[in-house]
């Protein structure tokens, strides 16, 4: 049977079932509106088996895809439409529009494009745009420069606040706020007067331009999970150290647990400032 659009004229060849007794709505792929069909009982009768011809399923559901391509809503309410005639105006002369509506999706989509980034386009145009562009990047330059300021100042921040040590050393910079660092660390593990004996050695450097008092070091013993088993401290002899000159320190334990297998040197009322691998002595073993 052939059903005719009621708003442009455009004729399409569909099967009876495709309309059915109850009627169905048809969306026109030529001008995109759409109507209510009526069913093939309250219509027309079949005049003869000619225009009643049925086309094959294929090219049902290809001119159906067409129809329904621009309206996704029409999906659920879609028919299965057969060849097209040739669409024609009210007046009866062909129309020049293809009733396929194939080549009208890719200008709906190319127009929907080219729309969107007009629209983009003016978008960056306006005074909120810019500003807000504008505050996107000073906020990122604020970060980047807090973030490089921390980085290079970070002694003297530390200095002015020492809770914020922990966050440097979270991201693995080691802030020394005392001013001093230990250098050339050794043990050595031997025997004397029949004794076994520990002796750690050590050179205290300083690390700021002006004086900085030397506390007392802290020598603790490690098991190798890394926890004090003991530990004792000495008093170094020079009581100031600058960048540049230096302090030997000298100590010996006897009969050191058999457990130790590294050796920590900190300084009194500061956190470790180093802590080398000591193993039982020198050359690796026991004298």
């Amino acid at each position: 049977m052939i059903i005719t659009c009621p708003h442009c004229g455009t004729r399409y060849n569909v099967s009876y079932e495709a309309i059915g007794e109850t009627g169905r709505k048809v969306l026109c792929a030529n001008c995109q509106r759409d109507w209510r069909q009526l069913g093939v009982a309250e219509d027309v009768e079949p005049a003869s088996d000619e225009s009643d011809e049925i086309v094959d399923a294929e090219t049902e559901a290809a001119l159906d895809d067409a129809l329904t391509a621009n309206d996704p809503k029409s999906l659920t309410e879609k028919v299965s439409v057969g060849s097209a005639v040739e669409p024609k105006t009210p007046s009866g002369k062909p129309s020049s529009t293809s009733g396929l509506g194939v080549e009208h999706a890719a200008v709906a989509a190319k127009q929907l494009r080219d729309y969107t980034r007009r629209r983009r386009r003016l978008g960056r145009t306006l005074p909120l745009a810019r500003f807000s562009r504008v505050a996107r990047w000073s906020i990122a330059g604020l970060l980047a420069l807090i973030v490089v300021g921390g980085y290079i100042a970070r002694q003297p921040v530390v200095e002015r606040y020492p809770s914020l040590d922990g966050l440097y050393g979270f991201f693995g910079l080691d802030v020394n706020i005392l001013g001093l660092d230990f250098a050339d660390v050794t043990t050595i593990r031997g025997l004397r007067d029949g004794r076994e004996m520990l002796t750690v050695k050590a050179r205290i450097v300083g690390l700021r331009e002006t004086p900085v008092i030397v506390p007392t070091v802290v020598i603790a013993l490690l098991d190798s999970d890394g926890a004090a088993i003991y530990q004792w401290s000495v008093t170094p002899s020079t009581r100031s150290l600058m960048v540049g000159e230096g302090a030997q320190i000298e100590s010996q334990l006897a009969l050191p647990p058999e457990e130790a297998s590294s050796v920590r040197l900190s300084f009194a009322n500061a956190r470790p400032v180093s802590q080398p691998d000591a193993a039982a002595g020198e050359n690796g073993g026991p004298n």
